[in-house]
């Protein structure tokens, strides 16, 4: 087995795969007892790595070594852990000037976003019309950072990727922004319709590969991001609004009976 898919597997599944190896070398009884005979006592025969290795194996239950269920497993983690690296990765950041990103966002004024009461995410998808939130791959989780000054913000995961694009594949991507005191998601901004959020033109990109030889392989920028600015935040109505709003309908609905 190669050193790059060892070193992808969990701790536990190399030594279950080790043990497998040894045992079938042997040809045990799988259905042998714990005790020193039976599939143990025959690794003690086995050369002094074996030895070493049927020590480690003490700690696995006999029932479920067999052949299939090993073999099954070891390819399951193999496949879940190259799938869950299998996306093309970006940083979350607007100004790069080497690379060609300078793109600040604004508010409806004009004023660059600066501070934690504004948030910045990145959104993505293989097609312009299936974009959803990029993910850090290995945590599962979305990233979401605060604007620092001037309009830009940063983040330092090599790891926020687009699931739906192969590593070093093209994608749409679009900058979301929006204000946090209207919610800690951009759906949530939305949701309200009182404004306060925005979106960056769409733009297509090259990503790179999270994880290239068993090594990050730094994320790509934004190139292509322009800049934009956040929709007008209109004011909820305040119940001293609503009552001057409703006084007429009252004065006439009482004339109207007298």
């Amino acid at each position: 087995m190669g050193d790059g898919l060892r070193a992808s597997m969990s701790t536990w599944s190399r030594r279950t795969i080790d043990c497998f190896f040894t045992l079938n070398r042997k040809k045990p009884s799988f259905r042998g007892t714990t005790g020193t005979s039976g599939w143990y006592a025959s690794l003690g025969r086995s050369n002094g790595n074996e030895n070493r290795i049927s020590r480690g194996c003490r700690n696995l239950r006999p029932t479920f070594m067999n052949a299939k269920s090993v073999i099954s497993y070891g390819i399951l983690s193999l496949s879940l852990s190259y799938a869950a690296l299998g996306q093309s990765s970006f940083r979350l950041q607007n100004r790069f000037l080497p690379a060609g990103v300078d793109a600040p966002v604004f508010d409806a004024q004009g004023v660059p976003l600066a501070g934690p009461n504004y948030l910045a995410e990145l959104w993505g998808g293989a097609t312009s019309n299936s974009l959803a939130p990029a993910i850090i791959v290995g945590e599962g989780r979305r990233e979401i950072v605060p604007f620092v000054s001037g309009g830009f913000f940063i983040s330092t995961s090599d790891f926020l990727s687009v699931l739906s694009v192969p590593p070093n594949g093209w994608a749409w991507l679009e900058v979301r922004a929006w204000d946090a005191r209207l919610g800690t998601r951009y759906e949530e901004a939305v949701a309200r319709g009182l404004g306060g959020y925005g979106e960056s033109p769409l733009f297509y990109a090259q990503g790179n590969n999270p994880l290239l030889g068993g090594a990050p392989e730094p994320a790509a920028w934004l190139v292509g991001l322009e800049s934009f600015s956040l929709r007008e935040v209109i004011p909820e109505p305040s119940v001293v609004w609503l009552l001057l709003l409703g006084l007429p309908w009252l004065f006439f609905r009482n004339a109207r009976k007298n």
